[in-house]
């Protein structure tokens, strides 16, 4: 049950991750005067890490997986 949960706190990772990077960087772009590209970068930075973050998961929940006996029928 524990995997299942993670994966399902994924989701909500990535919108609080997409709306943080929006309010972030909308205050970049009022510091530095952009019209947008401070709001537009900072939300796909997060999610390129957003993404390797979940390709590690993913390696390791397979790892542990493979790591498990196979039960006996």
């Amino acid at each position: 049950m524990g995997k299942g949960i993670v994966f399902a706190g994924l989701a909500f990772e990535l919108v609080a991750l997409c709306f943080g990077g929006y309010i972030v960087g909308g205050y970049l772009d009022a510091y530095f005067g952009w019209r947008g590209e401070g709001a537009t970068y900072t939300v796909l930075i997060l999610l390129i890490g957003w993404f390797v973050h979940l390709i590690v998961l993913l390696r390791r929940f397979q790892k542990d997986m493979d790591d498990e006996p196979d039960p006996k029928p």
